[in-house]
């Protein structure tokens, strides 16, 4: 593996940056995570409205073939939808701000400054773990919406970006 090279950020001379991408390996893992949940859902869909159904009125086929053509169909949309998902997001950072974007149907351009970040940190769960990734947790004081995250940055990334906010952290910072 070729070692990466480090995280440019540019001055405040420089032109603003250009927007980066989250990893490209958090499709695969949203995917995997959409059907263990989707396998959850339409399992108990079957059991709690397609066989009562069966044992009461007998054996229809319409019913096994919605069921299946609705499963079919959410598959679908998963596969799509999270590819879009992952174009959508992307982050900036310069010596002053964060700037985080994210949604496809509804477009979210989130600016933190950096002088009002409280803490940062580093949440990987077991499938973030599994594919190498972790999401960066930046706090802020404030109402409910004192949280951000980035999901799906490099577990590598993810720790030299906290480093990097945590080192130009002032006095009231981080």
């Amino acid at each position: 593996m070729e070692a990466e090279s480090p995280i440019q950020f540019p001055s405040a001379t420089e032109p603003i940056p250009a927007f980066r991408p989250i990893d490209p390996r958090v499709v695969p893992m949203w995917r995997l995570v959409d059907v263990i949940g989707n396998a959850v859902i339409f399992a108990a869909l079957l059991v709690v409205l397609f066989i009562p159904k069966v044992a009461k009125f007998g054996h229809r086929p319409w019913m096994f073939a919605c069921w299946g053509s609705l499963l079919v169909a959410t598959v679908l949309f998963d596969l799509w939808w999270r590819g879009r998902d992952y174009r959508a997001w992307g982050f900036r950072l310069d010596e002053r701000v964060l700037e985080i974007r994210s949604g496809v149907l509804f477009q979210r351009m989130r600016l933190l400054p950096l002088s009002r970040l409280q803490h940062v940190d580093i949440r990987s769960g077991p499938f973030e773990r599994r594919f190498g990734l972790a999401s960066l947790v930046l706090h802020t004081a404030g109402t409910h919406a004192a949280s951000i995250a980035i999901p799906g940055l490099d577990a590598n990334e993810a720790v030299r970006l906290r480093d990097h906010l945590v080192a130009i952290g002032g006095d009231d910072a981080v």
